[in-house]
């Protein structure tokens, strides 16, 4: 197992245990981050907002790698987040139902910091399941 796919399993790890910061440690302040919802700003700051926000509104928070491996400076995980969506997020009312994405990233290391971040996720599938996008074929009863 290669130093940067350590790096990125422990920090997974922390993210699961609700530890913000640890996980936020792997990445360089000066990261660059692609990929995300269109209202996260793609900076450190902004995506370690965005993650404080999904351990805040997603009861039972949780990544599981399903692959995750190093080649060179890169390390690419495929990843299942779940939980439960117990509070505002994006801008979206809590459905209290649960949520459950598939993604894919790739992570490239410089001196052991994740320098660059390219993510990928069925947006589409995850702003349906937190309401923000409504079921194709649903009707309102307003």
């Amino acid at each position: 197992m290669s130093g940067n796919v350590a790096i990125v399993e422990h920090a997974i790890e922390c993210l699961n245990n609700g530890d913000l910061e640890g996980y936020m440690s792997m990445y360089s302040p000066d990261a660059q981050f692609v990929g995300y919802p269109a209202q996260v700003p793609p900076t450190y700051e902004g995506v370690k907002a965005f993650y404080a926000d999904l351990l805040r509104a997603l009861g039972r928070f949780e990544v599981e790698t399903i692959d995750l491996f190093g080649a060179g400076e890169r390390v690419v995980a495929r990843f299942t987040l779940s939980g439960f969506h117990d509070e505002e997020l994006l801008g979206a009312e809590p459905t209290k139902h649960g949520v459950s994405i598939e993604g894919l990233t790739i992570l490239y290391f410089v001196d052991g910091k994740v320098m660059h971040r390219v993510n990928r996720i069925d947006e589409l599938s995850f702003l349906n399941q937190i309401g923000i996008i409504p079921t194709p074929g649903a009707t309102s009863t307003g």
